[in-house]
């Protein structure tokens, strides 16, 4: 609608037919005060604003340039705001763990309830995003975030939206939801360390530890010292599985010597290794076992204190449940080469209280 056109109202209450559901496609100015805006792009002119939308046009027809326009988008049947269609297109995304902020210039927020990690399905969220006019972005999937974070915004782009563009996300995510944030569980962690380490290596190391399992939330049950021998830290290991731990660390062995104590422990326990080498750095002479529902962690000594190791990401998903195989830490090759602009993938130990 032309200025020329608003001009010819004599009644502007006659030419609100006209206008009443539509969206308005851009910014329009506030002539009149000279700064601001009298209508935002997106905005809905609803029945409810009669009133307020006759007199912005009183002020448009009085104030705005000749060939000013005010461009409007008519909402056919089946099609809904932008506004709407964000909310409803995060709501279909979106799974436990998860708080959907109100809609900000159409973008609806996806925030951490809790500590946890988030799980992203990289495959089906490139599905949604492949729909015309959704837009979903995220933090990388497998990041372990503290309450309050936000993990991803939804958005579609076009000022109105057909509902038959959601009803295709809606199929995508009938599966499950694309987003969550899966707790830290409660669990046991054992620690064995070789003889070999000394005194202030291990001191530092225990203090290291001690912080990263009380962020997780996990229970420490003691760091062990083991004999360089197959028939010490097989004792050892048994005395954590008997203390029904989750988790054991193993700390100080030689990752490269296929004839390492630990090694031979393991044979003659019956325990296979899932995963032994990481495409990552420092990691790369780490190793991931099972002894039945136990994992086992195997970390060099030249990675103990790195603040950023392969570790750290096989905790965080443990710690939350998930049972990692070999494939998983095959695909952390890509982003694997972990310097300090990596620092973000990791959890962030000692940055913030243990009260979220």
């Amino acid at each position: 609608m032309n200025l020329s056109q608003l001009k010819r109202f004599k009644d502007f209450e006659a030419s609100l037919p006209q206008l009443l559901n539509r969206v308005v496609a851009a910014n329009t100015p506030d002539f009149e005060r000279g700064s601001g805006y009298l209508f935002r792009k997106g905005d809905l002119l609803e029945p409810e604003n009669s009133s307020e939308i006759v007199q912005k046009l009183r002020s448009l027809a009085t104030y705005a340039p000749p060939n000013f326009a005010l461009h409007l988008i008519e909402r056919e049947e089946g099609e809904i705001s932008e506004d709407e269609a964000g909310q409803r297109l995060a709501a279909l995304i979106a799974g436990p763990g998860l708080e959907l902020r109100p809609p900000v210039e159409s973008r609806v927020n996806l925030v951490a309830r809790q500590r946890g990690l988030l799980k992203i399905d990289v495959a089906r969220l490139e599905q949604a995003n492949d729909i015309q006019g959704v837009a979903v972005f995220t933090l990388y999937d497998g990041q372990a975030i503290v309450a309050g974070t936000e993990v991803a915004g939804a958005k579609v782009t076009p000022l109105v939206y057909p509902l038959s563009r959601l009803a295709e996300v809606e199929a995508i995510c009938r599966e499950g939801p694309i987003i969550e944030v899966l707790p830290f569980q409660p669990m046991r962690v054992g620690v064995i360390a070789r003889e070999r380490l000394q005194p202030k290596a291990l001191a530092r190391f225990t203090e290291t530890v001690t912080r990263k399992m009380e962020w997780f939330g996990v229970e420490l049950m003691g760091i062990e010292i083991a004999l360089d021998n197959p028939t010490d830290l097989a004792t050892k290991l048994q005395y954590f599985k008997n203390e029904q731990v989750g988790l054991i660390l193993l700390v100080g062995g030689q990752s490269s010597d296929p004839l390492d104590s630990m090694f031979v422990a393991l044979e003659n326990l019956g325990i296979g290794l899932e995963k032994h080498g990481a495409p990552t750095h420092p990691g790369t002479l780490f190793w991931l076992a099972y002894w039945e529902e136990t994992a086992l962690l195997g970390l060099a000594s030249c990675g103990l204190f790195s603040k950023t190791t392969l570790a750290d990401l096989c905790m965080a998903q443990l710690f939350a449940g998930v049972k990692l195989t070999r494939r998983d830490i095959a695909r952390w090759g890509h982003g694997g080469l972990f310097t300090r602009e990596m620092a973000f993938r990791f959890p962030p130990y000692g940055l913030q209280n243990l009260e979220d």
